[in-house]
C-alpha cells in the first residue's frame, strides 16, 4: 500500500477518481495521487484540497487505509477499492493511529475526531480554536495540546479515547 504525489493529471490517462469535500468538481485539477495496493491496479486520484496549510499520508496499514490530508481536505481512502472513500474535515492538521490499531484520530483546527477502522466516524470534540496537537495516547486516554486564540495560548488537554470526554 502506498500513496505518491503526481506533479499533475495525464492528458492522456489514465482517468482520475474524482474525491471531494462534498462539492464535486472533476473539471479541476486538484491534489492528484497515484495510489497503490497489493489487491489490485494502482490508480490516480484527483483529491479537491481543504483550507488548511497541512499536507501528508498516514499509512494505517491494519485498515488497509492511507489518510489524505491534502492541503487541510482529510480523507479517508482504501487503495484497493478507489471507491472507497471518505471525506472528514477541511482543516486536518494531523492523523495518529491508536496503539492498539483500531482507531485513528484526526486533529483539525479546532477538533479532535475518533475514526473506526470502517470509516465511521465515533466521535468529535471541540478543543480548541487554532490547532489541536495530539502528544500522545496512553491507557485509554489522549494527551495533548489545544490553541485558544487570542491571545495565543496553548493548553494541555487529557480526554478518554473511548467517548472523547474530559479524563478528570
Amino acid at each position: 500500500m502506498k500513496a505518491t504525489i503526481e506533479a499533475g493529471l495525464s492528458g492522456t490517462g489514465p482517468i482520475p477518481i474524482h474525491i471531494h469535500m462534498g462539492r464535486p468538481t472533476p473539471w479541476s485539477e486538484g491534489f492528484v495521487v497515484r495510489f497503490e495496493s497489493e489487491t489490485g491496479p494502482s490508480w490516480i486520484g484527483n483529491l479537491q484540497t481543504g483550507y488548511g496549510y497541512a499536507t501528508k499520508f498516514i499509512e494505517w496499514n491494519i485498515a488497509n487505509v492511507i489518510f489524505v490530508i491534502a492541503e487541510g481536505a482529510s480523507y479517508f481512502i482504501r487503495p484497493g477499492n478507489p471507491e472507497d472513500w471518505k471525506f472528514f474535515d477541511d482543516l486536518g492538521i494531523d492523523c495518529i493511529i491508536t496503539p492498539r490499531g483500531n482507531i485513528a484520530l484526526l486533529s483539525t483546527y479546532s477538533d479532535i475526531i475518533a475514526i473506526s477502522m470502517n470509516g465511521v466516524e465515533q466521535w468529535r470534540r471541540t478543543v480548541a480554536i487554532d490547532g489541536v496537537e495530539i502528544k500522545i495516547v496512553e491507557n485509554g486516554l489522549i494527551y495533548g495540546n489545544a490553541c485558544i486564540d487570542p491571545p495565543d495560548v496553548w493548553n494541555q488537554f487529557v480526554l478518554q479515547l473511548h467517548s472523547g470526554n474530559d479524563a478528570k
